[in-house]
């Protein structure tokens, strides 16, 4: 059943007993549903638009994508049974014999619809800039199609495994929000705020899968509410586990704590209208901060320094020099605001949220220690949605920002270290970094391993010079259910936020 006007007008009937039942909107129901304590009610349920973590572990469960990662990290066809890079400027694309929650077949033709709606001028959509380089969907037949690019480009294969780059049916989002997709749960119920109610969809591509009769998901904005809920038995697993509450998660037997130490991680993006258009008066910020306090006091331990941009140690990619480019330095930084004007201090406003304590305290934390190497920052903190709307609109002078990775590739931290691309709540705007968009460009576009190495040694070396990006600190990324809850996997490293997309192979015991 699709979420509708007539739905929600059922719903309505219910929704006094929901709130009644606190969140546990489920238990009457079978027991083999699920039940998510989530983080935050999704801003909305539109397509293509990156609305946060939250967002994304409902749409994971209603939609699917071309490719996905595994828990190792390799890419896996999803509505994709194959792929290959058949000419240097074209990908050829086998679909597997997929359906929507209507039953419909998934065709090469939804496919290009979707990259359509994601392309068309003023989408908003969290991808519009990475399919920039894809120039053309040719139908083969149903079940094939060939994207066209304007370049080689190596990066297609881990563009189709975006977070948020979900296959819906040709037209669906017509008739309502969401659309219609091909997930292993579709929406039966959901009421703003209160719960959202999944129901299994028989057309399922994969065998014997979805396990579970259905899935509910109630909001715990508080964190210690979101504990609380799973250690008395109201909810099997929730989202965005307090790093204050891992280890005694972890020592309970009741329970189980999944985590990946170096998930995601928090940094500050930059607002180049004001002060900050300066790359000097960014890298003051970037040499003024102890990062080694955040770690400890923000995540209990559960983390770690961030000195450069996000690469896995142990590749290619990653190099000990960049990694711990930005060492606190006081000195430095003041000898750089000097040099930009700034001798006598400056006052700046920084953005972030009061409804996530790891959002909350790092703004509090980079406000005390850029008050020691004199910027006064003034502190803007209101809920999650009202801090992405206005983000989106380009308030404040820096904000806070934490996520993970959309995709293990190293031309993956695009979407966050290049501020001329179009403006989002989770990058830097309104500057230019000289000469980044082309390497940026000309890794994407590299075959040779050895080549994209050097090229994007290069982004790294330029970002970090420009500030364009300021890494903070690594966090753990957690999930924690009951004794109940079986095969949970998580992606590794900093795709781990998005493990969601495997949790169509969840069982209850």
């Amino acid at each position: 059943m699709q979420l509708n006007r007539r739905n929600l007008l059922k719903i309505a009937t219910v929704s006094g007993a929901v709130m009644a039942l606190g969140g546990r909107f489920a238990q009457a129901q079978e027991a083999q549903a699920l039940r998510i304590g989530l983080s935050t009610y999704p801003a909305h349920l539109r397509p293509w638009v990156n609305v946060g973590y939250s967002g994304h572990l409902v749409s994971s469960l209603i939609n699917r994508n071309l490719i996905n990662c595994d828990e190792n990290g390799q890419l896996v066809g999803e509505l994709a049974e194959s792929w290959e890079n058949d000419t240097p400027t074209t990908w050829r694309f086998t679909l597997r014999a997929a359906s929507f929650h209507d039953g419909s077949p998934v065709t090469a033709q939804d496919v290009e619809w979707t990259l359509q709606q994601i392309q068309a001028d003023g989408s908003g959509t969290y991808m519009y800039d990475a399919l920039r380089p894809i120039t053309g969907v040719e139908i083969i037949d149903d079940r094939s199609f060939r994207l066209t690019t304007d370049g080689p480009l190596a990066t297609v294969p881990a563009l189709m495994t975006y977070p948020f780059l979900s296959i819906l049916k040709a037209g669906s989002t017509d008739a309502e929000d969401q659309g219609i997709g091909a997930g292993p749960y579709r929406i039966a119920y959901a009421e703003k705020g209160v719960a959202i109610e999944l129901e299994p969809n028989e057309h399922y591509f994969k065998p014997g899968l979805p396990a579970l009769s259905g899935v509910t998901v109630t909001p715990y904005v508080d964190e210690s509410a979101r504990v609380a809920a799973l250690t008395a038995g109201d909810v099997d697993l929730i989202d965005y586990v307090p790093w204050s509450a891992m280890q005694a998660i972890d020592g309970d037997s009741a329970l189980a704590l999944h985590k990946v130490d170096a998930g995601a991680f928090m940094y500050l993006s930059f607002n180049g209208t004001g002060v900050f258009a300066d790359p000097r008066v960014r890298q003051a910020v970037a040499f003024g901060l102890r990062r080694d306090e955040f770690v400890q006091s923000i995540f209990f331990g559960f983390g770690a320094e961030m000195k450069g941009l996000p690469r896995v140690s142990g590749t290619p990619y990653h190099h000990d020099d960049q990694a711990n480019f930005w060492g606190y330095d006081p000195e430095r930084a003041k000898a750089l605001l000097k040099e930009a004007g700034h001798e006598g201090g400056l006052q700046v406003n920084l953005l972030s949220t009061s409804q996530y304590t790891m959002h909350r305290d790092t703004a509090v934390l980079v406000q005390a220690q850029l008050a020691e190497i004199g910027i006064t920052v003034n502190l803007t903190m209101p809920d999650w949605a009202t801090r992405v709307n206005l983000g989106n609109q380009g308030a404040g002078d820096f904000a806070v920002q934490g996520i993970g990775l959309d995709n293990l590739d190293p031309d993956a931290v695009a979407t966050l270290v290049d501020p001329s691309q179009a403006p989002t709540y989770l990058r830097s705007r309104n500057f230019k970094v000289e000469g980044l968009s082309d390497l940026l460009a000309k890794g994407r576009a590299e075959m040779d391993q050895a080549q994209r190495v050097e090229t994007y040694r290069q982004v790294d070396q330029t970002v970090l010079e420009a500030t364009s990006f300021c890494g903070i600190c690594y966090r753990a990324t957690g999930f924690a259910t009951n004794a109940k809850v079986q095969d949970l996997k998580m992606l590794p490293n900093q795709v781990s936020p998005f493990s969601s997309v495997l949790f169509d192979q969840l069982k209850l015991a």
